[in-house]
């Protein structure tokens, strides 16, 4: 494999090869290595080592928390870390509270837990608690600066290309278990129903309903998707004195004095929660374009994939994205109204109609079905309506890819760069929102962040970075969650021609 510039548009009728100039060797082909070197220089995110510096200001940042502990039998010791009590000044407190974990199996930087909490009205309160990446990462420092130049955490089928050094992603700033960390909390109050305001009440939700603040937290159990969807399925924690560990791994059981029941009770209320709330959310129109994502699992050597399926989306993922999907757009909304241009929003523009239009007249010619593209909410119906009268499963995901095609991709703004009807989420029909949840692998994220502090100071005025400035930030990381995404499905088609040559 070689690497050359080329000049678009410059490759003329006449020429038998494209002018490229500069030629120099990458690496070899057709294994994984190499193929995965080529790919990570094609797009952009070859960032190699942490440079010194970087490590430096690392170092500075958890050094007064930082200690080591032998690791079982092992006489070498694992790097911990443990918040002073000059980092708890000012934090409200939820240490005692049962916070925990939803994750994918393999996840090492965690970087969102939650509590639930029944009220004495029938409500419950909703807490999301995000690592706090910003408390560890300062303006302007060498970490801040590499972090921006990444911009997003690379996950590729063999391998993280992190967006932060592995002292903060998976140490200092993952809300592991048993373990204090300092976090960035949003908290409200919510019906059973999945709405905010309380019965009776026109208003939305008054403001002493939500709070945002900065954290501590000691999550009791690092739960997985597959645990917590064996909690809600009723096949595990229902009483039993023994609790079968192929069900709920002893990895991943409750610590802190909390017990099964407690925590398979809280996974069950959240579940019910949540489902009321996606309920909701669909019935206002939101739309669910979900096109298939690759799984694997590789063999001791890393190399060769022994497992290759689509990957699982069951109701516990579901839980995770609807508290998820609500504590960015409380964020927005306080952004919005506090940062007002400044605020960091992620907008999502209606698709191409041309393409949708192709989509529905094949659809049509091909097995007479017909699909409103009228609104995100005609588009999900007509979506439902195939899958209730349509048997096949492959022409429903054709179409569900097909539609994808002409979508636009999500993107990071400055509210006050555009006009307000721009900031709108097509696909989840609200007026706004950002990203608020993952400053582990999103800088996004961290400015994000930034901002909601500095609302909470009331020093918004004196934030370093104008909307200009933090437009520009967004339309870098922009491009560069783009190129993330293109790297990661290229991986994806490494691994996938490899498998059935191991069939």
């Amino acid at each position: 494999l070689y690497r050359a510039i080329y000049t678009y548009g410059s490759w003329h009728a006449t020429n038998k090869w494209p002018p490229c100039k500069n030629l120099t060797p990458l690496c070899g082909s057709c294994n994984v290595e190499d193929e995965t070197k080529a790919l990570l220089v094609e797009f952009d995110v070859d960032h190699g080592d942490f440079p010194p510096k970087v490590l430096k200001d690392v170092e500075q940042s958890v050094k007064s928390g930082r200690f080591y502990e032998k690791s079982g039998s092992s006489s070498e010791e694992d790097m911990g870390w443990k918040p002073t009590e000059e980092m708890l000044r000012g934090r409200r407190d939820y240490r005692n509270h049962r916070v925990f974990t939803i994750d994918p199996t393999t996840a090492r930087d965690l970087d969102d837990a939650l509590h639930i909490t029944p009220l004495p009205d029938g409500r419950v309160e909703i807490g999301v608690h995000i690592a706090d990446v910003s408390h560890f990462i300062q303006p302007d420092t060498a970490v801040d600066e590499e972090a921006l130049r990444r911009a997003t955490t690379v996950y590729l089928v063999d391998r993280v290309i992190p967006m932060l050094p592995r002292p903060l992603c998976e140490i200092a700033c993952s809300l592991n278990e048993n373990v204090e960390r300092l976090a960035f909390s949003v908290v409200w109050r919510m019906n059973m129903d999945g709405t905010l305001s309380k019965k009776g009440e026109k208003e939305k939700c008054k403001k002493d309903e939500i709070w945002y603040g900065r954290t501590v937290i000691k999550s009791c159990s690092r739960l997985d998707y597959a645990t917590a969807q064996n909690i809600i399925d009723g096949k595990v924690a229902t009483g039993e004195k023994v609790v079968d560990e192929t069900l709920w791994p002893k990895s991943r059981q409750p610590t802190g004095g909390h017990t099964f029941d407690e925590v398979a009770a809280d996974v069950r209320l959240m579940h019910k929660v949540a489902m009321a709330r996606r309920k909701l959310r669909f019935e206002n129109g939101a739309l669910a374009l979900n096109g298939i994502k690759l799984a694997f699992q590789l063999e001791e050597d890393g190399e060769t994939p022994k497992l290759c399926a689509p990957y699982p989306i069951r109701d516990s993922n579901r839980l995770i994205e609807e508290f998820m999907l609500l504590a960015n757009y409380l964020v927005a909304q306080r952004l919005i109204t506090h940062a007002h241009g400044r605020a960091l929003l992620r907008n999502h523009s209606p698709p191409i109609e041309l393409g949708l239009q192709n989509v529905v007249e094949v659809s049509k010619a091909s097995f007479n079905f017909d699909i409103d593209i009228t609104s995100s909410q005609s588009l999900q119906e007509s979506l439902n309506r195939l899958c209730r009268e349509c048997d096949d499963e492959l022409i429903v995901q054709s179409v569900t890819e097909s539609l994808m095609t002409p979508f636009r991709p999500a993107e990071y703004i400055a509210a006050g760069e555009l006009d307000e009807a721009e900031w709108r989420h097509f696909a989840l029909n609200i007026p706004y929102y950002t990203h608020f949840t993952s400053p582990i692998r999103r800088y996004p994220d961290v400015i994000v962040h930034r901002l909601l502090q500095a609302t909470l100071d009331d020093n918004v005025d004196e934030f370093p970075q104008n909307s200009s400035e933090i437009h520009a930030v967004a339309s870098h990381c922009n491009g560069k969650k783009m190129a993330a995404k293109k790297a990661q499905e290229r991986s994806d088609r490494v691994f996938l021609s490899l498998y059935p040559k191991n069939e």
